[in-house]
């Protein structure tokens, strides 16, 4: 099945722009419709995080300066959609219709995670960025969420984009569920692109399946791959899988996230978690 609908997680316009660019490529290879969603903070949650010994008058310049930041941080990330969509001539619609990709902008009150969490479980893929020192927003939290919590693959938007976006996809090639995963769900984007490559690490993990075996199984879906072998220690893979992507001139990497249990919840990690901190290129990963 085609990508037909994305959600795109608009923090603020200075960290979402690419995103939202991300976003739109890959809506443009099947027509899909993009809803751009951007949650304020509710200023009465940050109530049970006050210090005590604050005063009623002190917890109520806070919630005010919260409100008014949230609300400047929502027109500049409403004004850099309108501008985008009018840049590209992106037709803003809210049901389905129409050849081409469509847009629509939504906006919620509360806690980002929680939200994205529930509302990426209607779309065929969320689209999130990922914060950086200059820009902290997107909460890491919120990223964790759209991968773990919705059940859907997500395609993760570094700061700044390559030329294209799925002309030359990199496959980390790994047998476990978490990869079977994300290649199944990847089949539209591998079959829409000019040339794949399968990245294979050895010595490889066990259980092992040669990538011969996936070359074999993705033709029958259309896809015509290519491997690339390199040597490398388990414990180095992540930057390893970077590392190659960069070297064959991959514009997207398509990857399995693993978890590790930690109590009342999940953790990305330390492979997963390192692409995602250093990629320079847009990553799809499905958990």
């Amino acid at each position: 099945m085609p990508i037909k609908t994305i959600l795109a997680c608009i923090s603020s316009a200075e960290a979402s722009a690419t995103t939202l660019e991300v976003a739109y490529r890959l809506a443009g290879k099947s027509g899909a419709h993009i809803e751009a969603l951007h949650v304020r903070a509710d200023p009465r949650g940050l109530v049970p995080y006050t210090g005590e010994g604050m005063d009623g008058s002190m917890i109520e310049e806070i919630m005010e300066v919260t409100e008014k930041e949230g609300g400047e941080r929502a027109e500049s990330a409403r004004a850099m959609f309108d501008a985008f969509c009018r840049d590209k001539g992106l037709a803003l619609s809210d049901t389905p219709g129409g050849d081409g990709p469509t847009a629509f902008w939504r906006e919620e009150t509360g806690r980002e995670d929680e939200i994205v969490a529930v509302r990426g479980r209607l779309f065929d893929l969320v689209a999130v960025g990922r914060a950086r020192r200059e820009a902290p927003l997107p909460s890491p939290i919120t990223l964790e969420a759209a991968l773990l919590d919705t059940g859907r693959p997500i395609v993760i938007a570094p700061s700044t984009l390559p030329a294209a976006t799925g002309r030359h996809i990199a496959v980390a090639w790994e047998t476990s569920p978490e990869a079977a995963r994300a290649i199944a769900q990847s089949i539209p984007l591998l079959a829409a692109a000019e040339k794949v490559t399968l990245l294979a690490g050895e010595p490889a993990v066990a259980p092992n399946i040669a990538p011969e075996e996936g070359v074999a199984r993705l033709a029958w879906s259309g896809v015509k791959a290519e491997i690339k072998r390199f040597d490398v220690h388990e414990a180095e893979i992540g930057a390893a899988y970077l590392k190659h992507s960069g070297a064959v001139g991959a514009d997207l990497l398509v990857k399995g996230a693993y978890s590790q249990s930690r109590l009342r919840q999940m953790i990305l990690g330390g492979r997963t978690r390192h692409i995602i901190t250093h990629t320079e290129i847009p990553v799809y990963l499905a958990h």
